[in-house]
């Protein structure tokens, strides 16, 4: 069952003691991965006269998000390694910018790219111990990221607007670094959590076999985001209104947004297994719908009214992933789910670019949807638990 949260949840969780002086600069710093994609796009272009070029500079970054549970896990141990890897980072993306072959360093800057989102998340914990609001700062940070994503486009547009594309790069490599100081600089002392000295290369929170459906819903839902983008972006083309693809982006996001805020509102007894098919149905027959939408005006509607279950997905993802590891695995568990989605994200693409190649944008839908409704049931059925782990015994 839900009921209804408590009224000023949000006014609750950032009175938290730090809670405002550590996510306002994470945020700065987040938004950095907002504005990246289309900084790189058109500095790379520019520079070697080829969106091909930039298209491999910007998959060399992704690709280097695999590395992201690593950092985390030491991020964990030693929090002060996100200054030193933001500022790697942004030397890198400063170097990119303004040397005649950027890809090496695009390629240098993700690897040393800091969590920041896992980060954070590993702060509420930290912040909401003891006091019942971890979900809702949970969501707050899941809305927050939506919304720096939505923006993020629309703030490198507009510097691309009045300068080159380069000092797009360095305005994201400013708001990395400068964030990152300010959110270390807030984090309150804490005890390190309990881990295996020397096993810095092991599966980590990995070995927990009921990590692994968490997981395999996150690649399934991170698919049917990208099928949705990507056919919508193939809609809009195909109508020949190429630039609505960004309006119809923009309201997924928008409903992604509101989902959040309005999940954020209830608190939520029921087992996670049903949160999880609950959203993918949602999510799922929002994508068959979309097959059969007449026009561009339609689909939209209908991705938007869709989109209200992507914050609430990743919120669920990552509360699940904190149940089923211990302490000292959270924040890479928590890295994971968004390693999972990424790697959906890449396959859904690669898929839906195929299938609308040869069929259109309907057919890809209708594919997505039916696959999510599907593991749906799949999760309905199988139940999968979620119980509480306790720290590894020192």
């Amino acid at each position: 069952m839900s009921a209804p949260a408590e009224a000023g949840s949000y006014r609750a969780v950032l009175q938290l003691p730090s809670a405002l002086r550590i996510f306002a600069p994470a945020l700065a710093g987040r938004l950095s991965y907002g504005l990246l994609p289309l900084a790189l796009l058109f500095t790379v272009r520019d520079t070697s006269g080829s969106y091909a070029t930039a298209g491999l500079a910007i998959a060399l970054f992704g690709l280097t998000s695999i590395t992201m549970p690593m950092k985390s896990r030491l991020a964990d141990r030693r929090p002060m390694l996100l200054r030193w890897l933001a500022l790697a980072c942004a030397v890198f993306l400063a170097l990119a910018a303004f040397v005649p072959w950027p890809v090496p360093f695009v390629a240098l800057a993700g690897l040393a790219a800091p969590p920041l989102g896992p980060a954070m998340r590993s702060a509420w914990r930290s912040l909401t111990e003891g006091t019942g609001l971890k979900e809702r700062a949970y969501a707050l940070d899941a809305i927050a990221e939506e919304t720096l994503y939505l923006v993020g486009p629309l703030i490198t547009g507009l510097l691309i607007a009045v300068a080159p594309a380069r000092w797009a790069v360095v305005v994201t490599a400013v708001l990395l670094l400068g964030g990152t100081l300010g959110m270390t600089a807030s984090v309150p002392a804490r005890p390190l959590p309990a881990s295996t000295p020397g096993r810095i290369f092991d599966l980590g929170p990995l070995r927990s076999a009921r990590l692994w459906p968490v997981l395999a819903v996150l690649v399934i839902a991170g698919g049917g985001i990208s099928v949705a983008f990507t056919g919508m972006a193939v809609a809009a083309q195909n109508a020949g209104h190429p630039g609505v693809a960004g309006v119809l982006e923009a309201g997924v996001a928008a409903g992604s947004v509101a989902g959040g805020l309005l999940w954020a509102r209830r608190r939520h007894t029921r087992p996670r297994s049903w949160h999880f098919a609950g959203l993918l149905a949602v999510f799922g027959l929002g994508l068959l719908a979309a097959s059969a939408a007449p026009g561009l005006l339609v689909l939209g509607a209908v991705m938007a009214l869709a989109g209200v279950a992507i914050s609430p997905l990743y919120v669920v993802a990552y509360l699940a992933a904190d149940d089923l590891t211990p302490p000292e695995h959270r924040t890479e568990a928590g890295t994971w789910v968004n390693v999972a989605a990424n790697g959906g994200n890449a396959a859904g693409a690669a898929f839906a670019g195929l299938l609308t190649d040869l069929h259109g944008p309907s057919p890809a839908f209708r594919a997505a949807g039916l696959l999510l409704a599907a593991t749906a049931v799949a999760a309905l059925l199988a139940g999968f638990r979620v119980e509480r782990c306790s720290p590894t015994p020192r």
